[in-house]
């Protein structure tokens, strides 16, 4: 029986992004349940290029967040918390 870890991820900002990405690409996510934590309404966003916002770009533009990706494998994302 294999008892999976919790693995708290605190921010889902670009780092945080890319740290999920690279994990759940890995053996290693077979061995966590995996909860994001963020401050923001919208989960991660190209904030480098922030300005084409004001520009056209949409927020769905600048998401870096692939559709579905906290569902798979019950990742899960609790926006709008802030973490003391």
């Amino acid at each position: 029986m294999n008892i999976k870890k919790t693995l708290v991820v605190i921010g889902n900002g670009m780092v945080g992004q890319h740290f999920l990405v690279n994990l759940v690409a890995s053996p290693a996510n077979e061995n966590y349940e995996i909860v994001t934590f963020c401050e923001e309404p919208r989960p991660a966003y190209d904030r480098v290029h922030l300005s084409a916002f004001f520009s056209g770009k949409t927020a769905e533009d600048l998401s870096l967040v692939e559709p579905g990706f906290f569902e798979q494998c019950y990742r899960m994302c609790r926006r709008r918390r802030r973490i003391l």
